[in-house]
C-alpha cells in the first residue's frame, strides 16, 4: 500500500518535472527566436539606411555627370 502511494508520488513528481522542463525549453526557444528577429530588424534598418545614402550619392553623381555633359555640348 505504501509502495503504491510512493510510486504515485514519484510518478507525479516526474510528470511535474517533465512539464516544467518543457516550459523552460519553450521559453528559451521563444526568447531566442525573438532576439533573432530583433537583430534581423536592426540589420534590415541599417541596410535600408545604407541604401538610402547610396541612392542619394548616386543621384548627386548623376547630376554632376549630366551637368558635365551639358557643358561639353
Amino acid at each position: 500500500m505504501v509502495g503504491k502511494k510512493l510510486g504515485e508520488v514519484f510518478s507525479s513528481l516526474k510528470d511535474n518535472l517533465l512539464f516544467i522542463f518543457s516550459v523552460i525549453l519553450l521559453l528559451i526557444t521563444t526568447t531566442s527566436c525573438e532576439r533573432s528577429f530583433q537583430n534581423f530588424d536592426k540589420n534590415l534598418l541599417e541596410k535600408k539606411k545604407e541604401l538610402e545614402e547610396f541612392n542619394e550619392k548616386s543621384s548627386i553623381r548623376k547630376e554632376q555627370i549630366l551637368k558635365s555633359q551639358n557643358e561639353q555640348n
